[in-house]
């Protein structure tokens, strides 16, 4: 009898890590010591001035005391680690754009400066948000100064040098509640980055009584809640657009697995084409994942796939032969047209089944519910002919100035992330309101999306 190996036992491993009573109990153990402390109400700011994500995080907050009796302790940090950041170049120009993107989805002050910050502005703007971490004007403070530095160009910033010690405690603290960069908030045992997750906040204050309304009804939902719903479908069926949905994801990636799901029913509302291209996997590429980064994406990619209906937690790491072999089968897959239901029936199999598709029978079972004939595909696993399409459409995934998954974009307009598919919706809107099916729809057609959405 074979004694289970690791990779055996891994799968079990995450399910019991992403169960419910896991979480439950340990929501109750921290919510156990935040009342014995009087803190029940307090939740832990991490702020970088150099983050421009900080500029809408902090008028969210502003928006959330108003409606939740919470307070907020914040917490100047400044490194940016290179090992959590592989293309800080790129991160840079992405994250102005996209955090800009989000104040002006919520109607926020966006940090829309032409030019990015000097250090000696940034220098500064970490010094007066230390002298206000102590103060009950903490959060108006650092609102003003965040405002100031990615607001203005007028390079007249006071003066000022950060205490490098206050900086290092807070870093400390960062990295001790398990996190590691700014523009997060911390709450009994939970992280919460910038506006897009504080609707998982908002539903821990109202599960703890701390709503100051009646009704329990979110502010922070504009980035997913209706996503697809009021696509418009032309009466005569055909598609409203010929330009193709394009989806940059690694089968290692369980955002890419959210993303894939989405992006299906996204491209399905709108009748537009989706055209699916795969990368390698970070650490297959050389690049290192850390192990705050990795167990930060699996916690938060359970309660999003929570939040969103789709099934997560029992994973079955493909990493090396797991994503060779789903590539080597993904021109088979696409020459019988079935190149989207077989990553699907994949993501789904390694990301919520516990199936390990290294494995000639978790391979197989993957490829035949997916519509493909096993006994065709298995003789293609050792081609090697993927990579050089693996590798185009890296380069194609980076000529967008993004380099993490997933990544989409249609016709000029790119985004990352799975919880940014609303900026491709924007696009298509346009798209078909100017076109000459402009308000030509079928009713009928739509309420079934809202349906499959709801169900979903």
């Amino acid at each position: 009898m074979r004694l289970p190996e690791k990779a055996d036992l891994m799968p079990w491993f995450a399910r019991a890590l992403s169960s419910a009573p896991r979480y439950s109990m340990k929501h109750a153990i921290q919510s156990t010591r935040a009342k014995i402390r009087g803190e029940q109400d307090l939740a832990q700011v991490f702020l970088n001035p150099r983050d421009p994500f900080g500029l809408p995080l902090l008028q969210a907050l502003v928006q959330l005391q108003e409606n939740y009796r919470v307070r907020f302790r914040l917490h100047t940090v400044w490194r940016l680690d290179d090992d959590m950041f592989p293309e800080p170049a790129l991160w840079r120009a992405w994250a102005q754009l996209d955090a800009t993107r989000l104040a002006n989805l919520y109607g926020f002050t966006p940090p829309d400066r032409p030019t990015p910050p000097t250090e000696t502005e940034l220098t500064s703007a970490a010094a007066r948000l230390l002298s206000a971490e102590q103060t009950s004007e903490a959060l108006t403070t650092a609102l003003s100064v965040f405002e100031e530095l990615w607001r203005t160009t007028t390079g007249s910033a006071p003066a000022g040098t950060p205490d490098e010690a206050a900086l290092s405690d807070n870093e400390t603290l960062l990295r001790r509640l398990g996190h590691y960069q700014g523009s997060m908030v911390w709450y009994l045992g939970d992280w919460f980055w910038g506006v897009d997750r504080l609707d998982h906040l908002e539903r821990s204050l109202i599960r703890h009584g701390l709503n100051r309304r009646t009704a329990d009804r979110l502010i922070f939902t504009r980035t997913w809640a209706n996503l697809g719903t009021e696509a418009r479908t032309p009466v005569d069926g055909k598609p409203t657009d010929s330009t193709p949905l394009e989806v940059f994801f690694s089968i290692r990636s369980p955002y890419s697995y959210l993303g894939l799901e989405r992006a299906t029913k996204l491209a399905h509302a709108w009748k537009i084409p989706l055209r699916l291209r795969p990368v390698l996997p970070m650490l297959m590429r050389g690049q290192s994942v850390p192990d705050a980064k990795k167990w930060y994406i699996f916690h938060d990619t359970k309660r999003e796939a929570n939040k969103l209906g789709i099934p997560y937690g029992f994973v079955a790491d493909p990493l090396g032969p797991g994503v060779e072999r789903c590539y080597a089968l993904f021109d088979f897959a696409r020459s019988q047209g079935l190149e989207i239901d077989y990553m699907r029936s994949y993501a789904r199999a390694v990301n919520a089944e516990g199936i390990r598709s290294e494995t000639d029978a978790g391979l197989k079972l993957i490829v035949e519910r997916a519509g493909l004939n096993w006994q065709k595909a298995s003789p293609l696993l050792d081609d090697q002919s993927w990579r050089y399409w693996a590798e185009d459409n890296r380069q194609a995934m980076y000529e967008c100035g993004l380099w993490g998954v997933p990544s989409f974009r249609y016709g000029a307009v790119s985004c990352w992330g799975q919880d940014r598919l609303w900026v491709i919706e924007e696009k298509v809107k346009k798209r078909v309101e100017t076109s000459s099916t402009q308000g030509v729809w079928d009713p009928t057609v739509n309420a079934e999306v809202k349906q499959s959405q709801r169900s979903n």
